[in-house]
């Protein structure tokens, strides 16, 4: 066939590609390329037609045969020319590609898996910012947020306590319908009742069939000490609800940690800038210093610290989400010097100055 490329080429794998390796492939190449994707984008779904087309063939042990042997002459007979093939059924339906249905491929790219059994419901997201103190010691905050529910009235049924449901009339209860194009017939779910078989004759009043309703709900949530901006915590459970009977979503709250005015973070340690006096620095001394909670910690600075140190406080830094233990609180030393000394002080400086005898920039050049 003239004009065609290879079917290799187009789902862009090698000949001793596996099944698998195919299968992925056109996964990946279709659900970029598929009309819902790409609405009134006449390449994107030429585009898609030609991967439909090769992947038809590869992905059956015979059609690949004759193909391997004989390229597009041998797979003329198989009846897979997509090339006038109309879309608009195929998108929603269960064709089945070499033992693959169409929907196990695409059901979760286009969100049009069969509702017949039960549908896990939403995922919910939630930003939430907490001070720094905070996820330091942990936390529990009340928040409220919308999601979706079961409707008390009618237990999740749409139906109006003491109704029932019907079969749906349009596909007789098996909740697909058969559609011919051309040479290839496939199945897809029944419009009326969206594949679950059924229809509903007499709609709960408060959902209004849905099942389901909006609904505005309080909850605490518990903060573990040691979050920190980007962590997210589960709440499983609390997002939308589920279809069917199927299993509510769960809540995901992602943390943003606000600054402090003088700690600063870096994974679990904690930096504090401690001011210090000349005295202090050159005789040592124990200086109380703040903690994140609120609380004060006694701090050993040794004789001799030199300005930029860093004296290291154990086990004073958050608390590891991954692992135990906590990270170090670094108090580093900013030695304070008197601005102009005048007098009395200046004439001690000039004294110390003179009995110390040390040269500052000794061994630096």
């Amino acid at each position: 066939m003239a004009g065609k490329r290879d079917y290799y080429e187009v789902l862009g794998i090698s000949r001793k590609a596996s099944e698998e390796e195919i299968k992925k492939a056109y996964r990946r190449l279709a659900r970029k390329h598929h009309p819902d994707v790409n609405p009134g984008d006449k390449e994107a779904e030429a585009r898609f037609k030609e991967l439909s087309e090769a992947y038809a063939v590869l992905a059956d042990r015979e059609k690949r045969a004759e193909y391997d042997q004989f390229g597009h002459a041998g797979a003329r007979g198989t009846g897979f020319d997509f090339s006038d093939f109309d879309l608009s059924g195929f998108r929603t339906g269960g064709f089945d590609f070499g033992g693959f249905a169409y929907e196990d491929l695409f059901g979760d790219l286009l969100g049009r898996s069969r509702r017949r059994g039960p549908v896990r419901g939403d995922d919910l997201g939630y930003t939430l910012q907490i001070a720094f103190e905070d996820a330091y010691r942990g936390v529990d905050v009340p928040l409220a947020y919308a999601h979706s529910s079961g409707c008390d009235r009618c237990g999740g049924s749409g139906s109006e306590p003491g109704s029932s449901t019907a079969s749906c009339p349009r596909c007789g209860g098996t909740g697909q319908e058969k559609v011919s194009q051309g040479p290839i017939q496939f199945a897809r779910a029944c419009p009326q009742c969206e594949g679950t078989g059924t229809v509903i004759s007499n709609p709960c009043s408060h959902c209004a069939g849905r099942g389901i309703v909006d609904k505005q709900d309080r909850i605490t949530v518990k903060i573990p000490a040691g979050v920190d901006t980007g962590s997210k915590v589960r709440v499983a459970g609390k997002g939308n609800a589920g279809i069917n009977g199927g299993a509510p979503g769960d809540l995901f709250i992602t943390v943003q940690v606000g600054p402090h005015r003088f700690f600063r973070r870096d994974g679990s340690d904690i930096y504090l800038d401690l001011p210090l006096s000349f005295r202090e620095a050159a005789q040592g001394d124990r200086i109380k210093i703040p903690l994140p909670d609120g609380k004060t910690t006694l701090l050993t600075v040794p004789a001799g610290t030199q300005g930029g140190q860093k004296l290291r406080l154990k086990e004073k830094g958050f608390p590891k989400l991954k692992g135990k233990g906590r990270g170090n609180l670094y108090a580093v030393v900013k030695i304070r010097v008197p601005k102009a000394p005048k007098g009395r002080a200046a004439e001690l400086i000039e004294e110390l100055d003179g009995v110390i005898d040390l040269d500052p920039r000794e061994g630096l050049w």
